[in-house]
Formats: C-alpha cells, structure tokens, sequence
C-alpha cells in the first residue's frame, strides 16, 4: 500500500460516517472502541450509532472533559444499549495521553486546539500553551475493547507502541503524508508498524486539509483455537 496512493484514490469523506457499514463488511462486532484523543467527543454519537456497548475515551486537554462527558450522556447513556460483558464500564474517560509508558509529558496545545500534540509541531503551527499531562498506555485501559481509534497528532507510534494489538480486531488511525510534529510519524512509518504485525488496510478516507488520510486497520486472522482477548 502507497499512501500517495491513498490520498489519490479516496473521496474526502468522515470515517465514522462509514464505520457501521465497515465493521459489517469485515466481520468485526461493535463491542467496545478505546479512543485516543478523544478531544470534544465528537464521534460519541456515531460509535453510539455503531452499536459499541463500550467506550473508552482517552483525552489529556482538561478543558474538554465536561463536553466530552455531556456527549456519553447525551448520545451513549440516552441510547440504552445492553450492559458490557464481564462486568466492563459502558463508559469510562481517561483524562490523559496514551504512550509507550505511564509517566508523565507536556502536551503542546495550538490555535486550533485538535492539532494539540505531545509533540512540538512544526511551523508554521504555533504552541500557545504547554501543559503537563499524565501518560498511560492504551493496554491499560483496552479491556473489552476490539477497536482503536487515534487522533494523536503525529504521535501515533508511541500509542500503538503502548497497545497490544493482539487484543483488537480493527484500528481507524490518522496520519500525514509527511511529519507535521518533530519526529512525528507518517502513513508510511504507520504502515510499516501495522503491516509488520499483520495488520492490513481495508479502507481509508482522505481529510479536507491536504495529505491528511485516517486508515482502517484489519487485524490479522485467528487461529480458530485461538480465543480473543478481552
């Protein structure tokens, strides 16, 4: 897979707008979605649509923690969805940024606040405000969750580096063509981590703002022995 093809090829299109009829066509259940950067909570009421009896929102701006939790309660709680299995939260918000290890880091906030990063962006992005925010990795926090969602600005490979992947059955991961942070990952670098785990790419919609393309990761096939993972 080129991501220049990627970018050629798709129509400008709002992943979750597709993501019911994904999770169908590849056989994946709306089980539970683990979300980083989960920002305002935009996309709660299209996982609600989905069906997901789970969600785990990850966001370390604490300036959007109560829009985050009105949209679980407007949209997640209101749907009146069945329980998670095994006793799981149907919502949980983890007020902090995933990475490779718990600890802590500055998260580098800009202009428009959903470009915010761990990284330092390059120009000509500006940082307005730096804040220190914990870290925690995704697979602290995955259980019961078979998809991931990443919105990380560039800090991509440090999320995934955190997760076990084996636990999940789809990814819609967002990436540049090029670094817009420093030493930010791209769609190639991406790709190579997901391919080089098995991972496939079965769908990908391309951002109004050029070069911009959240893919969609299928995990590799199971032996039938094998159980998933919670």
């Amino acid at each position: 897979m080129r991501n220049q093809v990627i970018v050629r090829e798709q129509m400008t299109a709002r992943w979750e707008e597709h993501l019911p009829g994904l999770l169908g066509q590849v056989g994946v259940p709306a089980q539970g979605v683990v979300q980083v950067g989960a920002h305002r909570g935009q996309e709660v009421s299209a996982f609600t649509a989905c069906g997901f009896r789970r969600l785990v929102m990850m966001e370390p701006n604490l300036d959007h923690l109560s829009a985050l939790r009105e949209q679980l309660r407007v949209h997640h709680l209101a749907a009146g969805l069945p329980e998670p299995a095994d006793g799981q939260l149907p919502r949980v918000v983890v007020a902090a940024a995933a990475g490779r290890k718990r600890g802590r880091a500055t998260l580098n906030i800009t202009p428009y606040d959903k470009q915010s990063s761990m990284l330092e962006p390059l120009q000509p992005m500006a940082v307005v405000r730096q804040v220190s925010v914990p870290v925690i990795p995704v697979s602290e926090v995955q259980h019961g969750c078979n998809v991931l969602v990443v919105d990380a600005q560039g800090a991509e490979l440090d999320v995934l580096e955190g997760t076990d992947l084996g636990r999940l059955r789809l990814a819609v991961i967002e990436g540049s063509v090029s670094a817009r942070y420093s030493g930010g990952s791209t769609l190639d670098s991406i790709a190579a981590h997901m391919t080089g785990h098995g991972w496939r790419a079965v769908a990908s919609w391309a951002h109004e703002r050029p070069d911009v393309v959240d893919v969609a990761w299928l995990a590799p096939e199971r032996p039938a022995s094998e159980p998933a993972r919670g």
